[in-house]
């Protein structure tokens, strides 16, 4: 999928699995990177485990030509609180 940016256009970002493929459960474009980290977590916290492959999770941010360029590898969003 590619997104249309004319220069000096706002960025869009995505979240993307552990495979660094597009994230079907949080299939959205963000406006900005804390909008999707925010729903990355909220999405996640319910995960108990935290080395559970769905708690690994990136970002990409959209390019001026329209593709996709990855600024966060996938990895946990959050670490374990202590008790």
């Amino acid at each position: 999928m590619q997104i249309s940016t004319s220069k000096g256009a706002e960025r869009c970002y995505r979240l993307i699995d552990g495979g660094c493929e597009p994230h079907r459960e949080l299939d959205a474009q963000y406006s900005s990177l804390d909008d999707a980290i925010a729903d990355a977590i909220a999405w996640v916290e319910p995960i108990t485990e935290s080395n559970h492959p769905a708690a690994l999770i990136g970002v990409e941010v959209s390019t001026t030509k329209g593709g996709w360029r990855t600024c966060r590898m996938p990895g946990p969003l959050l670490c374990p609180l202590p008790r």
